[in-house]
C-alpha cells in the first residue's frame, strides 16, 4: 500500500509551500471538502507498451518491472485527479538545478516534508501586496473556449500559534454556468464595487452574464500577457512547478522535478496548447512576442474524438487512449516497406501514416484492420496531435535558439503518452540540446498572471 501524503509537494522558493489536487468540474464541487490523504495499491498505473510516432522512439523491455513501480490509482476519478497525487509524492526524485551559467547546480535539498492541508492550493509569498488580500478575497477566470480555469484567495485557519496563511486556490470547470454557481457559493464578500479578474476570449463573451449573476464588473487582463505573468510568478515561487518526462526510466523515476534559479529562467519558449495552440518566445516577464501557433490543439482531439469514439470528456478520451493499439489504425514503415526503411534510419514501427488504414474499408480488411476498436482510434489521434506539436515546437526553437520549451494548457492533463511524445520529439529532432519541460499548474498560467493584475485597486487605494 502505497500513501501519499496530499499536502506540500516540496521546499518551494522564498518558503512558498504548495498542495495541488486538480478538481474536475461538476456542480457538487460547490459543497465538497478535500481530504488529506489518498492511497492507492501497487499495481500498475496503466502503461502503454508500444507507443510509435513519426520519430524513432526506442522502447523498453522492462514494461512489466516498471509496471509494478508505478502506483495503480482510483479508476473512478479523472486521469488528471491521479496524475497529480504522482507528480506530488515526496519520493519523486528532484534533478539538478539549473544555475543560468550553462550549468546545473546539485540540488540537495530534501524532498521529504508533510502537512495537514488537502486542498488544491498554493501558500502565497509574504509580500506586501498580498496584505489587502486578508481583509477581501480576489477572484479572477480564465475562459477558453473548452474549459473556464478559476484561481482564487482565501485564508487558512489559523495553527497551533495562531498564525494563517493566504493561499490561492485552484479550480476549473467545463461550463460557465458551473462556474458561476461556484462563484456564487465561495465569493462572500462580494459587492457592487468588487471586480472579477479575467483573461481568455470568456472575459468578453460572458462580461454581461457575469455582471448580471454575480453584481460584479468583469476586468480584463490581455491574454498573452497573464499567461507569461502567471508562469513567471510560478516559476519564481514554487521550486517544484516544472518537471521532465523520461520514459526510459522505470516507476516513480519517469517524473523528475526540474528547479531553475531566477535569473535563468530566461529566454524560453512557452507552447500554450488549449483549444488552439500559440507559441511564445519570452525574453523576460515584460518581453515577449507570439512566434506563431496552430489550430491542431486540444479542441481538435476533444472534438474529432468525439466524432470517432464514445468520449464525451477530455479524461475519457485519454483513458481510451492508455487501452488502446494505434497500430490497428495507423500505417506503419513496416506496411509499405515490410520492415526497417535503412537508409532513412526509419525503424519498421515508425508511423508512417497517421490513420494511414483506414483509407479505405478493402485496405482496412486486407491489413486486419476492420476490427479497430475506440480505443485504438482514440490512441492514433493523441499521438497524431501530439506529434505534430512536438515537430512544430522544436522548429520554433530551432527558428530563435531556444533551449527550453515549456509546454502549457491543459491539453497535456500530465498523460505518458503526451508527454512521451514531446520530450522525445524535441529531444530527437534537436539532437539533445533542448529540454522539453511541463508545468505542474498547466492549465493555470493565465488565470493566475490575471489574479495578479491589481492596476484598479492600486487606483482605489489612492483616491
Amino acid at each position: 500500500m502505497l500513501e501519499l501524503t496530499y499536502s506540500m509537494g516540496g521546499f518551494p522558493l522564498k518558503g512558498t509551500r504548495l498542495g495541488l489536487k486538480d478538481e474536475e468540474e461538476n456542480a457538487e464541487m460547490c459543497s465538497s471538502s478535500p481530504s488529506s490523504r489518498f492511497s492507492s495499491s501497487s499495481s500498475s498505473l496503466s502503461s502503454p507498451t508500444s507507443i510509435s510516432s513519426p520519430l524513432p522512439i526506442p522502447t523498453t523491455s522492462s514494461v512489466a518491472s516498471a509496471a509494478k513501480s508505478i502506483p495503480q490509482f482510483d479508476e473512478s476519478r479523472s486521469y488528471t485527479e491521479r496524475m497529480d497525487e504522482l507528480l506530488l509524492s515526496s519520493s519523486l526524485r528532484r534533478e539538478n538545478t539549473l544555475d543560468g551559467d550553462g550549468g546545473d547546480l546539485v540540488n540537495k535539498r530534501s524532498t521529504s516534508i508533510s502537512g495537514v492541508r488537502g486542498a488544491p492550493f498554493i501558500v502565497l509569498p509574504n509580500e506586501k501586496r498580498f496584505d489587502i488580500l486578508r481583509e477581501k478575497g480576489r477572484f479572477a477566470v480564465d475562459i477558453g473556449g473548452t474549459l473556464v480555469k478559476l484561481v482564487y484567495s482565501s485564508v487558512s485557519p489559523p495553527d497551533a500559534d495562531g498564525n494563517t496563511d493566504l493561499l490561492l486556490n485552484f479550480r476549473k470547470f467545463q461550463s460557465i454556468d458551473h462556474c458561476i454557481e461556484f462563484l456564487r457559493s465561495a465569493w462572500h464578500d462580494r459587492d457592487a464595487e468588487c471586480y472579477l479578474n479575467g483573461t481568455g476570449g470568456g472575459s468578453f463573451k460572458y462580461a454581461e452574464l457575469l455582471k448580471k449573476e454575480l453584481g460584479v464588473q468583469v476586468k480584463r487582463t490581455d491574454e498573452m500577457l497573464s499567461l507569461i505573468t502567471g508562469c513567471d510568478f510560478l516559476l519564481r515561487n514554487n521550486e517544484d512547478e516544472s518537471f521532465t518526462y523520461h520514459h526510459e526510466a522505470e516507476g516513480l523515476e519517469r517524473y523528475q522535478y526540474k528547479p531553475i534559479e531566477e535569473k535563468a529562467i530566461y529566454p524560453f519558449l512557452l507552447v500554450n496548447i488549449g483549444t488552439g495552440i500559440s507559441v511564445l518566445k519570452v525574453d523576460s516577464p515584460t518581453s515577449f512576442s507570439r512566434v506563431g501557433g496552430s489550430t491542431m490543439g486540444g479542441g481538435a482531439f476533444i472534438g474529432l474524438g468525439n466524432l470517432l469514439t464514445s468520449a464525451r470528456s477530455f479524461d475519457e478520451l485519454l483513458l481510451l487512449a492508455e487501452k488502446g493499439d494505434h497500430r490497428q489504425v495507423d500505417s506503419l514503415v513496416s506496411d509499405i516497406y515490410g520492415g526497417d526503411y535503412k537508409d532513412l534510419g526509419l525503424t519498421a514501427e515508425v508511423i508512417a501514416g497517421s490513420f494511414g488504414k483506414c483509407s479505405n474499408l478493402n485496405h482496412r480488411r486486407a491489413l486486419g484492420a476492420e476490427n479497430a476498436k475506440e480505443e485504438d482510434v482514440a490512441k492514433s489521434l493523441l499521438l497524431m496531435i501530439s506529434n505534430t506539436i512536438g515537430q512544430m515546437a522544436f522548429l520554433y526553437s530551432n527558428r530563435f535558439e531556444m533551449k527550453r520549451i515549456y509546454f502549457g494548457g491543459f491539453f497535456i492533463r500530465k498523460h505518458p503518452i503526451s508527454m512521451r511524445t514531446l520530450s522525445y520529439a524535441i529531444n530527437y529532432w534537436s539532437k539533445g540540446s533542448c529540454e522539453a519541460l511541463f508545468l505542474k499548474h498547466e492549465g493555470y498560467l493565465g488565470a493566475v498572471g490575471s489574479f495578479l493584475d491589481v492596476k484598479e485597486e492600486h487606483k482605489s487605494s489612492n483616491q
